[in-house]
């Protein structure tokens, strides 16, 4: 049987097929089993929001991190570090900061109070409309930092922003902007940041993220 490369499907599966090998040798099939099932669990969880989805990424978790304990141990600290490094309070004075293994946040209500605030969590699906918010104060800093993170931020258009998010895997998207692959970063800046009434800095950080931030 004769394979044709220059067919883009044969020569996509082809290189499919070779990185599953590899990884596989190299970190254990279990584990790249598991890695898989939980990006296709969170790709079916996002379409329909269904139970099995929830129970399927759960266990494909659990299986990861007993198989790669050590690598899993590893990721955690350091991205604990950078957020401390990050996020210290000295950095932007007052603020909320809080760290958690699991994160499930919505600030979408009609007036919600828009503070200063710092949450490291290892996975969690965050949405915050700013639209709908009483900034506290003229300047407001928000750190998002973790290992797995579905994040939806939406921004008035008339707030001086200014942007810096990276992703090792994943898309940030950004306005009319969507950028997906490895090592992504977005680093943006209005260019009259100084001079807006209302400013808002954002540092998001990501092991593996979705990051969409929108402007109305």
């Amino acid at each position: 049987m004769r394979i044709d490369m220059k067919k883009p499907n044969n020569a996509i599966v082809l290189i499919a097929a070779g990185l599953y090998l590899a990884l596989g040798a190299f970190a254990g099939f279990a584990s790249v089993n598991a890695a898989l099932l939980i990006f296709l669990g969170v790709l079916r969880y996002r379409i329909d929001r269904s139970r099995v989805s929830v129970i399927v990424v759960a266990i494909s978790s659990l299986v990861l991190v007993v198989s790669q304990f050590a690598l899993f141990a590893i990721l955690v600290l350091s991205s604990l570090a950078i957020y401390y490094f990050k996020a210290r309070p000295q950095a932007f004075g007052p603020h909320v900061g809080k760290h958690k293994l699991f994160l499930n946040m919505r600030l979408d209500e009609p007036s919600w109070v828009l503070q200063s605030l710092s949450f490291w969590h290892a996975v969690g699906e965050i949405r915050m409309d700013m639209s709908q918010a009483v900034p506290e104060e003229k300047e407001t800093t928000i750190v998002l930092q973790g290992l797995v993170g579905d994040l939806e931020l939406i921004v008035p258009d008339d707030y001086g922003i200014e942007v810096d998010a990276s992703a090792l895997i994943g898309q940030v998207s950004f306005r009319q902007t969507k950028e997906g692959g490895l090592f992504h970063r977005l680093s943006w800046k209005s260019p009259n940041f100084e001079q807006c009434e209302t400013r808002l800095k954002l540092q998001l950080f990501y092991l593996v993220g979705d990051i969409k931030i929108k402007t109305v």
